[in-house]
């Protein structure tokens, strides 16, 4: 179980921070589900009541309240970047430079998008986002491709690396 490390303010215990960890993908779509297929092999594992896990699917609006309440932001996903197949990255939103484009529905939204949104509404969560380039997004299946089936222990190790840094020890 991981323990969070209290913080002191003048002698008095600080709350602790409130932390996410959002996966993001289509299951119904091999590599894409990657982020929700992470979550579910974290299920298991006793995390303290600080910290939230969550199975986003395909990002949405709906995920801004949730963002208010939230301190720091895991984010686990696929991201195309044209290397090898379970190649990782890890980035943060501001290290993406994508223009903003007319939405023709609510259907459109990226995850960019939302964080853009919540910021709008005051709120920003200290965002790190872990990429894993996929191997096929677009066959109909639930399974994952091998590559990333065999990342995904690593990538569950960055995530606990990613805890330790904001004051985590276990």
């Amino acid at each position: 179980m991981m323990i969070f490390e209290e913080q002191l303010r003048g002698g008095v215990s600080a709350p602790p921070r409130k932390i996410l960890i959002l996966g993001v993908g289509n299951l119904l779509l091999k590599d894409d589900g990657f982020g929700v297929h992470l979550i579910n092999s974290l299920k298991d594992t006793a995390f303290p009541p600080n910290i939230t896990l969550l199975e986003a699917g395909t990002v949405s609006h709906q995920l801004i309240p949730l963002l208010r309440e939230t301190d720091h932001l895991i984010v686990v996903d696929v991201v195309e970047a044209g290397d090898m197949p379970g190649s990782l990255f890890r980035f943060s939103p501001d290290d993406m430079n994508f223009p903003s484009e007319q939405k023709a529905s609510l259907h459109q939204i990226s995850l960019i998008d939302v964080l853009r949104m919540a910021e709008l509404t005051g709120s920003r969560p200290k965002t790190v986002i872990i990429g894993v380039q996929p191997k096929d997004v677009s066959s109909w299946s639930l399974e994952m491709s091998e590559e990333l089936k065999a990342v995904l222990p690593r990538v569950r190790e960055l995530i606990f690396e990613e805890l330790k840094k904001l004051g985590a020890s276990s």
